[in-house]
């Protein structure tokens, strides 16, 4: 039963008042911004973050219900435009390795909306997110590793899938450099970029727990994958993100296909 509109509005005030009740509740909450890299280091560093087994499944209870919406024939604008992606590398049944795997569940929404299928594989530096990625889908491949040095041979996949994980990882420039080695593709799915401000770091809460996230100056991103001998394809808009309430600066989310140059 949906609550009246004046009683849902109450309860969303008592929610934001209360930096508690807004950490357990919310699913992002009380963003700031660091100074820069190395502060985005020492805080990282100092919490546990996506590493906690608790963080893992408020993650996974909060994809359920996309999960069942897919099932129903009514997916995210998100995970279709994933789909997208992989698709317009024209690869039929291709080799994908999806870095920052979580709980796995991006596994279940290739195998429902990528025709033709795909051979996965998924990697999460954290091992509380590989073990519910096990417990959740069997079948399918995980194992941890971190993304800015890949345990895997050069072009041993022909597409990496960088699935909302960019933004946590601090050395990015690594992890993009090590995409284009592995891969002759690379998607970078639901990015937050900037078109006119530089990449700047956060600090929020992320399901209960302190995390970084990095805000990217979108021509510096475009840059580095250049740099790393990755071409711009194609680009899609992905579900929004505007942290202009705190940096001051207008801010959405963009999924990039990238291909090697040759």
């Amino acid at each position: 039963m949906k609550l009246p509109r004046a009683i849902r509005q109450i309860g969303k005030r008592v929610v934001n008042a209360s930096p508690l009740l807004r950490r357990q509740i919310l699913t992002s909450t009380d963003y700031s911004v660091l100074g820069g890299v190395e502060e985005a280091r020492k805080a990282q560093a100092s919490s546990g973050g996506w590493l906690a087994a608790r963080t893992v499944r408020r993650q996974e209870r909060a994809y359920l219900g996309l999960i069942a919406a897919m099932k129903r024939g009514e997916p995210r604008l998100d995970l279709q435009v994933a789909a997208e992606a992989v698709a317009a590398t024209g690869i039929g049944q291709p080799r994908l390795l999806e870095v920052g795997c979580g709980s796995g569940y991006y596994s279940e929404v290739f195998d429902a909306l990528v025709k033709g299928g795909l051979l996965y594989t998924g990697i999460d530096y954290s091992a509380a997110m590989i073990e519910r990625a096990h417990a959740n889908y069997p079948s399918a491949a995980f194992e941890v590793a971190d993304a800015t040095a890949l345990p895997y041979a050069d072009a041993a996949f022909d597409i990496v899938f960088n699935g909302v994980s960019l933004m946590h990882i601090i050395d990015y420039p690594a992890a993009i450099r090590e995409a284009a080695r592995v891969a002759d593709y690379c998607i970078l799915h639901s990015v937050p970029v900037f078109d006119d401000h530089p990449t700047t770091y956060l600090r929020k809460y992320a399901y209960g727990a302190p995390v970084v996230e990095i805000v990217f100056g979108r021509q510096e991103l475009i840059g580095l994958c250049e740099a790393a001998g990755l071409r711009l394809e194609r680009s899609w808009p992905s579900i929004p993100y505007d942290v202009s309430k705190v940096t001051g600066h207008r801010s959405k989310a963009e999924t990039y296909l990238l291909s090697k140059r040759k």
